[in-house]
């Protein structure tokens, strides 16, 4: 009878100790998920970043070559641009990964719209970098990101591509 209840109350504390962990996992989760939120919300929100998304947004070029000798000879626009669509690609990364919740992203730009713009506006640079450099995977995570967007969009019974800036 003692060997009886030595061997249940055993088993109660492996249970209580496996719960008990589980919920320490639980919260450690819970807490890493908002840091990198409230991370990346304070980039995304920060006059900083801001500043920078419209600045790129309003650039003109014709073309591959005029947006190169306009924007990417000059070290600090290039540093710009790099940036952004570094940090997009970023995104699209992490989210591969299983790192970053879509829905969040999605909300970081107004349901996609910010992020869906630089891709409209970027494409064909990209496009012919890849071509040009003969790196057919450059900037794909900044694809893949936009296309996680879209699905988004579409999932909630919203054209895939928001209606342009205005």
């Amino acid at each position: 009878m003692i060997e009886t209840l030595a061997f249940i109350l055993t088993g109660l504390g492996l249970a209580t100790s496996i719960v008990y962990y589980a919920n320490v996992l639980r919260n450690a989760n819970t807490t890493r998920r908002t840091q990198m939120y409230m991370q990346l919300f304070l980039t995304v929100s920060s006059e900083e970043f801001m500043k920078r998304s419209i600045e790129l947004l309003r650039w003109e070029f014709k073309d591959y070559d005029d947006f190169y000798e306009k924007y990417f000879d000059d070290p600090s626009l290039s540093a710009k641009w790099v940036s952004q669509t570094w940090w997009l690609d970023g995104l699209g990364f992490l989210m591969s990964e299983g790192l970053l919740d879509p829905e969040m992203v999605y909300n970081f730009g107004g349901g996609g719209y910010a992020q869906i713009n630089h891709w409209l506006k970027w494409e064909p640079i990209i496009h012919e970098m890849r071509i040009r450099r003969e790196n057919p995977e450059f900037l794909k995570w900044f694809e893949y990101l936009i296309t996680q967007m879209k699905t988004l969009r579409t999932e909630k019974g919203l054209t895939a591509t928001p209606p342009p800036n205005r």
